[in-house]
């Protein structure tokens, strides 16, 4: 862990939570589930600011915690589990660790930049985070099989005709497995009065619209918002991602301009909740896979 930040543990209600799920000489993984369920505090030592995070990103849509106890731990997983089989999974675990070490903290400086309004810094970690496990974790789901013929199978699926690419991969995966998930089935509503600033809204809603190529659900509501199906905002913000980043003139593609985007951090605001909920409920899906298969 970079020395800059430094892990709080919060008060459960139960103790049998701080027990089981101590922070103290804690794993990556158990650190990333802390993250995305939004049950612990960071301080950045140079800043000597705190943060606490408490955003419950392993739900769909994610919900704020109000309480840090039992259920908000267990909520999502199988009913018969126990605080003290997870923390037991948590001390266990220690497969992929380099993977983890570094998801963990491109998912801290996200969460981070999110905190602090710089959206497109959180924009940055989280295509990096999504370009970090696009690979690794549909090898890591699929290496739980003891059927190794089922292995081979699953992942000949998820490779296209063409050498279409990691993220082309990862979209198969995801589709190919969770298919059947209500989050899967679960639309995303992206709403643009989290733009402060009212007079752009119709530019970035014009934008958005654009980037989406027709894959909106139903009609969207002109200048204020418009859903999108799961696995559509995972193209969306590979898109999005293309045409920001890159700036080169004359191409089939059609770049965002800078002159378009006088506040891209007001452009990128109601995204980023939506994608660290989006890329929190796969990783969470590859905890529970794990430790289903660990039992």
């Amino acid at each position: 862990m970079i020395s800059r930040y430094k892990y709080l543990d919060v008060i459960f209600k139960e103790n049998s939570l701080s027990q089981n799920l101590r922070i103290e000489n804690s794993n990556s993984i158990l650190r990333i589930f802390r993250l995305i369920s939004g049950t612990i505090n960071c301080e950045d030592e140079y800043k000597n600011v705190l943060y606490k995070f408490r955003n419950n990103f392993t739900t769909f849509p994610f919900q704020q915690n109000t309480n840090l106890n039992k259920k908000v731990i267990l909520n999502n997983f199988p009913e018969e589990l126990k605080i003290k089989d997870l923390g037991e999974y948590f001390r266990k675990a220690r497969d992929n660790k380099k993977f983890y070490d570094s998801i963990e903290i491109e998912l801290l400086k996200c969460l981070i930049a999110n905190h602090d309004h710089r959206y497109l810094e959180a924009f940055f970690y989280l295509y990096r985070i999504i370009e970090g496990i696009s690979y690794s974790i549909p090898l890591m789901y699929v290496s739980k099989n003891k059927d190794y013929n089922k292995t081979y199978s699953e992942l000949q699926s998820f490779f296209g005709k063409d050498k279409d690419g990691e993220l082309a991969f990862f979209k198969r995966f995801i589709s190919e497995t969770f298919s059947r998930e209500d989050f899967y089935k679960s639309n995303i509503l992206i709403n643009l009065h989290h733009i402060e600033i009212e007079e752009i809204r119709p530019i970035y809603y014009k934008i958005y619209l654009e980037k989406l190529k027709n894959k909106v659900v139903g009609e969207p509501t002109e200048n204020e918002s418009m859903e999108v199906k799961f696995i559509v905002f995972y193209d969306f913000i590979i898109e999005i991602r293309n045409r920001f980043f890159h700036n080169a003139k004359g191409a089939w593609q059609s770049n965002l301009e800078s002159t378009n985007l006088l506040f891209p951090d007001l452009f990128f605001k109601p995204l980023i909740d939506h994608g660290i909920n989006w890329v929190s409920i796969i990783l969470f899906e590859i905890i529970k896979n794990d430790l289903a298969k660990n039992e």
